[in-house]
């Protein structure tokens, strides 16, 4: 089930209570009313045992005596008892739920990393609970405490800005380590002590501006994110070390800087258009600027693609779907998420083992040159 309220998602799992099976729809069939307010104060005092038992009950029913266990599961039927999820996961010390936090939950890169997520999760009968920090600092500390108040069993996360530049990844690492669970960090290296797996985004555009320069280029130009965005720290480094390697003199008009969106992206290749210092080849930095680049491109070529040769990082499913040729830097995300969520596991079952840090290969796949 999904439920979309304020940037969460929320998958269930398919794991049910063996306690209790209360189908409200066949109470309402049968002419019977559901109270909602019963607790469980309610059911130990009509039990006449203490709240704690009824816990044991619900959380760990082998330790309950058989009889006691009967009598109490008899009379949560009798009075349409249905334990949330919540309560329970309150209860015990974890949940069999599993946190995810990115940036943006409707972008397609992270929609094929929560697939990759869910693979493994589903293997190991673990839930899933999503939710977005818009690159935001305060929406992702938000998002953290969320997930603390759910006591997640571990969490898999992609920090919002760097922290580490901006001084507060201390701050970031007491209150990730007050969550008490495994954290894997995702995508972005911002310096904490935990599990990571990432891409070498620093090589891999390095890669993108080399092959570029064997093709004959020298006026290469970048549409990059902005500078306090860790990843475009990297991406533009990578950048500085290829035009270096190629022997091409940096220039700061090829630079163009925006956020990583569509939006941006299209703003952004537009003013580039109209400049006279014209490049001839492009390197966009993610999927969502590549598809505003390629928007304002085909706006001004009515429809074509190749007014640039163009290097983007991901891939866009669009381009195979229309038959056009792409290049990318193939940044796989299901292969993040799987990999995470596999260092996760690993983490649950080992919690004592070195921390480790996992740069997964990004190949450049080229169609067009």
């Amino acid at each position: 089930m999904h439920n979309h309220e304020n940037n969460t998602v929320i998958l269930t799992s398919n794991v049910q209570n063996n306690i209790i099976q209360a189908n409200e729809t066949d109470y309402i069939r049968r002419g019977l009313k559901i109270d909602k307010n019963i607790t469980i104060s309610d059911i130990a005092e009509r039990a006449g045992v203490s709240k704690a038992t009824v816990s044991r009950v619900l959380n760990s029913p082998e330790i309950v005596e058989e009889h006691t266990r009967e009598n109490i599961s008899r009379i949560m039927k009798e009075l349409h008892y249905t334990p949330s999820q919540t309560a329970r996961n309150l209860s015990m010390k974890s949940s069999s739920t599993v946190g995810v936090i990115v940036p943006e939950i409707s972008n397609t890169f992270f929609g094929e990393l929560f697939s990759g997520v869910e693979e493994v999760t589903k293997r190991h009968n673990l839930s899933l609970l999503y939710s977005g920090n818009d690159n935001d600092m305060d929406t992702d500390y938000k998002a953290l405490d969320m997930m603390k108040m759910q006591r997640v069993r571990g969490l898999l996360y992609i920090p919002a800005v760097n922290y580490s530049a901006l001084g507060v990844l201390d701050k970031l690492q007491r209150k990730l380590d007050r969550m008490n669970c495994p954290i894997v960090c995702m995508d972005r290296d911002v310096g904490l002590k935990c599990d990571i797996v990432h891409f070498d985004d620093q090589s891999a555009v390095r890669k993108a501006v080399l092959a570029l320069a064997n093709e004959g280029h020298r006026k290469i130009a970048i549409i990059i994110g902005d500078k306090e965005n860790i990843l475009s720290v990297q991406r533009f480094e990578g950048y500085l070390e290829g035009l270096k390697k190629a022997g091409i003199p940096y220039d700061e008009e090829l630079v163009f800087r925006g956020t990583y969106t569509r939006v941006s992206g299209y703003q952004v290749t537009k003013q580039m258009i109209a400049k006279s210092k014209q490049p001839t080849a492009v390197i966009t930095c993610n999927n969502l600027l590549s598809k505003g680049y390629i928007q304002a491109v085909c706006e001004h070529t009515h429809g074509k693609t190749d007014m640039y040769t163009h290097i983007g990082l991901d891939e866009i499913d669009m381009m195979q779907y229309l038959g056009i040729p792409y290049n990318c830097i193939q940044r796989d995300a299901y292969e993040l998420g799987h990999s995470a969520a596999e260092l996760l596991i690993k983490r649950l079952e080992q919690p004592d083992e070195t921390f480790q840090h996992m740069i997964l290969n990004s190949p450049l796949v080229h169609q067009t040159f």
